[in-house]
């Protein structure tokens, strides 16, 4: 049974679980969703393949995956159009960049493409149904990114700003649980994928004045500032992972 994908409507939820997620339309699902994109392992060292998944959910501890995180939660067409902005994601974040006063620079890239690549993932991150994601919850502001992620109109996508960071780091090695941060007062959600982050804002209105210079925008050069991982002392909530970890792991050896 074949069926057509259409934007999803206002605010209608769908009616039954067995639906897609992002355009509502009946099963079957796509078995495997990917989170964050497979070609985003092959980045990490040999011996890191196994992705790294570190959660800021307390008593959650480190796993390693060899497969990432991934559900099912969408239809096959709305995986083939996250697919599309993967691989764009790929040609781009693969390059080499040029080293400048204001960071990495990657060069050009289509605004629109890798835009609904960072959109897609926190929006993957809140539709899926992993334990290591369930603190993700977009509340009202999922229908809006669910209609940016259909929209050919890049006003719909500058609402949500993005602000995309690097890192070669031993935290930029594998995935932490996205967390949901104010600055300035506005909300904005922190990604982590393997060797980039992101910085999303959700809220309506302006983004925080201080970030404006790092928006991601039409006819710029794509240019990303290094990530120290204490803007939002995520240092502590990886040390925090790590203790717990190693308590599971003696606790079983005792039993």
């Amino acid at each position: 049974m074949t069926h057509s994908c259409k934007a999803p409507a206002e605010l209608t939820p769908a009616v039954s679980s067995g639906r897609c997620k992002l355009c509502h339309a009946p099963p079957p699902l796509h078995p495997r969703s990917h989170v964050i994109p497979q070609w985003m392992y092959e980045m990490l060292p040999m011996d890191s393949r196994r992705m790294r998944i570190a959660s800021s959910i307390e008593g959650e501890w480190e796993q390693r995956s060899p497969t990432g995180i991934y559900g099912s939660f969408v239809c096959k067409i709305c995986e083939a159009r996250f697919a599309e902005w993967d691989d764009y994601a790929a040609s781009v974040l693969r390059r080499q960049p040029a080293a400048t006063p204001q960071g990495l620079d990657f060069g050009e890239y289509d605004y629109k493409k890798l835009t609904l690549f960072f959109l897609s993932v926190l929006w993957r991150a809140h539709a899926s149904e992993h334990k290591f994601l369930e603190g993700v919850n977009l509340d009202a502001r999922e229908k809006p990114l669910a209609r940016c992620l259909f929209s050919d109109d890049a006003d719909d996508m500058r609402e949500f700003e993005v602000i995309p960071t690097w890192s070669s780091g031993i935290l930029a090695c594998g995935v932490m649980t996205p967390i949901s941060v104010l600055i300035e007062s506005v909300q904005y959600w922190q990604l982590y994928i393997p060797f980039f982050q992101a910085l999303i804002k959700v809220d309506l209105g302006p983004g925080a004045i201080c970030l404006r210079p790092f928006v991601m925008g039409s006819g710029k050069s794509l240019c990303m500032l290094e990530k120290n991982f204490t803007e939002f002392d995520e240092i502590n909530t990886v040390r925090a992972v790590v203790a717990e970890n190693l308590r599971k792991k003696n606790g079983k050896r005792k039993a």
